[in-house]
């Protein structure tokens, strides 16, 4: 295999096996196995026992760890999405027919039907990681490294307490002009954030974070099985969080963008309820694409690849169809290789995975999602465009200025996000093809 490989622009450094000096020779194991307990070796998986004797089995040999290819970096870039959606929702609820020549107004939108607390209210809500990212940047620059944790937590403290009495006030001023039934509407994705996350205000400030309790998503090529097990748990742990994150923050966006302006609108005032509905769920589908690249970028999916190869699978097998009797019980700090079998409760399993670190009849859903991210890539660039098309479609049939308007700056935003998923699909496929061919040729020896 040759030492360095291009792709699109980027050269990689050269591929190293998890543990150093092993190469593609197989290391045998260092555990010692009683003679009743020794495990079966690959090659005589199929081979029939004949005379009443059992054949001759070689002792467990420790399988090769699973070679990972360097991912290249892949910035990238925050946008004002939310915000400008919002006020093109207020466009949708109050434009006006400026240009007749009876109009009694010149300008685009009734901006005196506004409510001006209610956008403050809306701006501070989506616009808060931005002020705190802002504020991350200035503390770095000020203060040692590290001093900035304990800086960005009295950072988090005080713009917390500050939002807090500035969307109070805000949401006192909304409430003189509205039934007071409405504050519900204000309040109620505080409830599902407490139901979500508890009182740990980090997740409302960011995407992700790690503190001293919790576990970063790092990989390392553990020769343990355990080990392994444990740092699948982890992930898993930190992926369901992640998507909780990319959902909370994709419903809320598209809340306060899409659905406020409409419940605080005036009883009397008209509007199309169809496009209005339509985009808030176009706000909320183009946030969660673009929050899904940002939170599980390549190199986190990278990551669940690797320890999924760690991982293994397992496959049930009948008993009676074996031809080498069962010696091994699985024990939880072996690495099985390809094609083992094993005993575990009342059942026997064939490993199928290079090397086989998870426990049978486990973790087969971990396995399933991590394998190949390709496959999620290319689920959500499938679905991309059709939610683009179909914005193309309504794009060509409507005819009214605030409709073009809107559905133009979703579509070159969807535009921006179609390049990002494509560019990762590509670099994601050319890099795992290239993966699974090293790992047949290894196969193969």
């Amino acid at each position: 295999m040759p030492g360095y490989w291009r792709l699109n622009g980027f050269i990689n450094s050269p591929i190293r096996a998890c543990d150093d000096a092993r190469g593609h020779k197989e290391v045998t194991s260092r555990r010692t196995y009683p003679s009743d307990y020794a495990p079966v070796g690959t090659s005589f998986a199929n081979e029939p026992c004949t005379h009443g004797v059992l054949p001759t089995l070689p002792t467990l040999e420790q399988p090769p760890a699973p070679k990972h290819f360097p991912f290249p970096n892949t910035p990238f870039l925050t946008c004002f999405f939310s915000v400008i959606s919002a006020g093109l929702q207020f466009v949708h609820l109050y434009r006006t027919m400026w240009w007749l020549p009876q109009s009694y107004t010149s300008q685009a939108v009734n901006f005196y039907l506004i409510d001006p607390y209610l956008v403050i209210f809306i701006v501070v809500i989506l616009a808060r990681r931005l002020i705190y990212t802002a504020g991350c940047r200035f503390l770095d620059k000020l203060l040692l490294e590290n001093a900035q944790d304990m800086g960005h937590f009295y950072l988090r403290s005080l713009l917390f307490g500050a939002i807090g009495v500035l969307l109070s006030v805000c949401a006192y001023f909304v409430m003189q002009n509205h039934p007071v039934i409405n504050i519900l509407y204000l309040c109620y994705p505080v409830l599902v954030y407490l139901i979500l996350f508890g009182f740990n205000i980090c997740p409302f400030f960011e995407l992700f974070n790690w503190t001293t309790e919790s576990t970063p998503p790092l990989h390392a090529c553990s020769s343990n099985a355990a080990e392994i097990r444990r740092e699948v748990e982890n992930l898993k742990i930190n992926f369901n969080n992640r998507m909780r994150q990319i959902l909370f923050s994709a419903i809320l966006n598209a809340y306060y963008a899409g659905f406020i302006p409409c419940c605080f609108a005036e009883a009397a005032l008209h509007y199309d309820t169809f496009w209005s509905a339509q985009h808030a769920l176009f706000i909320f589908f183009s946030g969660f694409v673009s929050l899904s690249l940002h939170i599980l970028s390549l190199r986190y999916c990278d990551i669940l690849h690797r320890a999924a190869l760690h991982l293994g699978r397992w496959e049930k097998v009948d008993p009676g169809k074996t031809a080498v009797p069962v010696c091994n019980t699985w024990r939880e700090e072996t690495l099985w290789p390809r094609g083992a079998l094993v005993k575990h409760g009342k059942e026997v399993w064939r490993a199928q995975g290079a090397c086989n670190g998870s426990e049978p009849g486990e973790h087969g859903a971990e396995a399933h999602i991590f394998k190949n991210p390709t496959c999620l890539v290319g689920t959500m660039l499938l679905l991309h465009l059709v939610v683009v098309f179909y914005q193309l479609v309504m794009l060509c049939q409507t005819s009214l200025w605030y409709n073009i308007l809107s559905l133009t700056f979703i579509l070159f935003f969807n535009y921006y996000v179609l390049y990002k998923l494509c560019r990762d699909y590509l670099i994601s496929y050319k890099i795992y093809l290239e993966e699974r061919g090293i790992h047949k040729k290894i196969n193969a020896h």
